[in-house]
């Protein structure tokens, strides 16, 4: 008997890589694809993204911020985020992209185009039934309110310090698990005492529990203690808190074999301009900077910035703003409601305050707008702005302030200072080490930054912080509004356009947000 031929299997036209785009011209940079390699294999997982990037798709290797849609085949919700939660850090109550069934893909790959999520897309997740009574902690930081008030120091100061022992090993997604953790337990208006306190409280990941549950019982966190006394984590953190010295530095001079300021310094390392100024004013710099001494500065400031524009707005953000008595440094945003006025003005303040001997270090970074796509978010902002030391009396300062011992504030932001973004070099004013015994002054650390009148509230909302509450500002604005929000501008991507905004609140209406005050954004 003749045997009949086996019937070829029809190959699916929309997963033909035949006459697509290149790889890299991106069609949809709103849509961002996370391919779960669990059951598809690494093989067709490869397939798949190439396929993808070839239609003008944006395809992730690791699962971040900007994915949008995770892609899984023979998985369940539950599954998919089980191995997100191992691999990432990111807890199933904080997870904010897509799960979507590999039907969405093909059929999007066959449309050449992201289709609009249906029902049968989804993946579903099956969610603990909600206790009656109990009212509901919002997963983003932008949706709650956060106020000085911490009620539960105890476990976010644990929680802190491993936070900040991942930022220093460059884990961004167990520094962002235990920020977050840390974060809504400082939004609680009740003392956490037992574990059955957090049943329905986001962010708080199987690690962030673990900790929690071990100081609730025993009062402390081993975890904690450990770091805190290893000789890594001090010496990293040490050599962070240098002014202009990023993670990556602070972690090659570890390996270097250096361990100490004094060993630094007598070391060959080369440093730059900024880093030499933050290794010479070092003692002063880490010292906290008091309410009333940001205040000052932000009067010195004002007064000579009135010289040229005697009209100019002059405000003080930063966490003093957000009611912080102790920072690491301040923050000053200038504008003029006549736009244009403000150009050029940061090097005339600059020119000023030298002549008046209160400027130590400076590096002037001119606005860049030209080199900015202004619809894309991004990190770092595209103002004119000066990162500085300035040279403050301290006999100005006690006419102003009573006379008292400065303790370290324990509300002050446990963040690294913001390393310079400098693109040319600073001048710096020495001092000798004997001079240095009896001068009559402190080098604070102080950030000027101009914004033209136009996007004054954007640039007000980003300098604001806490870094956290604008992080989750953009992940929301992007996320569940579809637009791109940055310090510059709100840009709606369904509409194609810009939202204009006069003030802050008017941000938070276009974001569909509660408007919440400085005050209460101390996440």
């Amino acid at each position: 008997m003749a045997l009949v031929p086996r019937k070829k299997k029809r190959k699916d036209p929309a997963l033909s890589l035949d006459g697509d785009a290149p790889v890299g011209v991106v069609k949809f940079s709103e849509v961002g694809i996370f391919l779960v390699e669990r059951k598809m294999g690494s093989s067709r997982r490869s397939f798949l993204t190439e396929l993808a990037r070839k239609k003008g798709f944006r395809v992730e290797e690791q699962m971040s911020e900007s994915v949008t849609h995770v892609v899984s085949e023979n998985n369940t919700g539950h599954e998919v985020l089980e191995l997100l939660e191992k691999q990432t850090g990111i807890c199933t109550t904080e997870f904010t992209a897509a799960l979507v069934d590999i039907t969405w893909f093909t059929e999007s790959m066959g449309a050449g185009k992201p289709l609009e999520l249906e029902n049968r897309h989804l993946l579903q997740v099956k969610r603990a039934a909600a206790r009656t009574n109990v009212v509901p902690i919002a997963p983003y930081a932008c949706q709650r309110r956060t106020t000085l008030d911490n009620k539960n120091r105890l476990l976010t100061d644990a929680l802190e310090i491993l936070a900040e022992n991942a930022e220093l090993s460059a884990n961004e997604g167990r520094y962002l698990a235990f920020t977050r953790a840390s974060s809504v337990l400082k939004s609680l208006p009740y003392n956490v005492t037992k574990m059955d306190d957090l049943r329905e409280v986001p962010n708080l990941g199987d690690h962030s529990r673990k900790v929690i549950k071990e100081i609730l019982e025993d009062g402390t966190c081993s975890e904690a203690q450990n770091l805190i006394q290893s000789e890594r984590f001090q010496t990293l953190k040490q050599f962070a808190s240098i002014f202009g010295v990023g993670v990556k530095t602070a972690d090659k001079w570890f390996r270097e074999g250096l361990r100490t300021l004094d060993e630094l310094r007598s070391s060959k390392v080369k440093l730059t301009k900024e880093q030499e100024a933050g290794l010479l004013y070092y003692e002063d710099l880490i010292k906290p900077v008091t309410k009333a001494e940001a205040d000052l500065i932000r009067q010195i400031v004002e007064a000579t910035v009135h010289r040229f524009l005697s009209a100019a707005v002059v405000t003080l953000t930063g966490g003093f703003r957000r009611g912080k008595e102790y920072g690491h440094d301040v923050d000053i945003l200038i504008t003029h409601q006549e736009e244009g006025k403000e150009e050029g003005l940061i090097f005339q303040v600059i020119s000023s305050l030298t002549a008046q001997d209160i400027i130590l270090y400076d590096d002037i970074i001119d606005n860049s707008y030209h080199e900015w796509k202004s619809k894309e978010t991004e990190k770092f902002d595209h103002f004119a702005k000066c990162l500085s030391i300035f040279k403050l009396q301290k006999e100005m300062v006690n006419n102003i302030e009573p006379s008292r011992s400065c303790r370290k504030d324990s509300s002050a932001e446990n963040e690294p200072r913001r390393s310079g973004l400098g693109s040319h070099a600073g001048t710096i004013q020495l001092i000798t080490a004997a001079a240095a015994k009896e001068k009559n002054w402190k080098a604070v650390r102080v950030d000027l930054v101009v914004a033209p009148y136009g996007q004054y509230a954007y640039a007000l909302l980003g300098w604001t912080g806490s870094r956290l509450f604008e992080r989750d500002l953009r992940r929301y604005a992007k996320h569940f509004k579809h637009m791109s929000l940055n310090s510059h501008s709100l840009f709606d991507n369904k509409q194609s356009k810009f939202l204009p905004a006069a003030t802050e609140e008017e941000i938070f209406a276009h974001l569909g947000l509660d408007y919440i005050p400085p005050q209460e954004r101390n996440a």
